[in-house]
């Protein structure tokens, strides 16, 4: 449905800064800005240069290993309501899983897994 209008939408949008589709970048360089906006989205170590290397290694391990953060700060009366959350998953989902294996005429253990 090419109409004289939308034929101009679109030679406005080349034009007005839109997406090139026209433009190719070699495969390298498409692979290694897609790696990295999938493993780091958010840039985490644009402030890292001004660092010693120490801090630097220490940083980025607490990027890849967040839980390095929060375990410091973690005590007994956080524990206590991760455990009965833990209790109330696990009654849910061991039930659930056991069900849906016997629904499939598989053994129950294999609802387990």
């Amino acid at each position: 449905m090419g109409t004289a209008s939308g034929d101009d939408d679109r030679h406005v949008m080349h034009q007005g800064g839109g997406v090139n589709l026209s433009a190719r970048r070699p495969f390298s360089e498409a692979l290694r800005s897609g790696l990295a906006e999938t493993f780091f989205p958010d840039d985490p170590f644009r402030g890292f240069g001004a660092l010693p290397p120490k801090e630097r290694a220490w940083g980025a391990l607490k990027y890849f290993v967040p839980a390095l953060e929060w375990v410091p700060q973690y005590g007994i009366d956080k524990f206590k309501f991760d455990l009965l959350a833990g209790i109330t998953i696990a009654s849910l989902a061991i039930p659930q899983g056991i069900s849906y294996a016997r629904l499939a005429n598989l053994p129950p253990i294999i609802g387990l897994c």
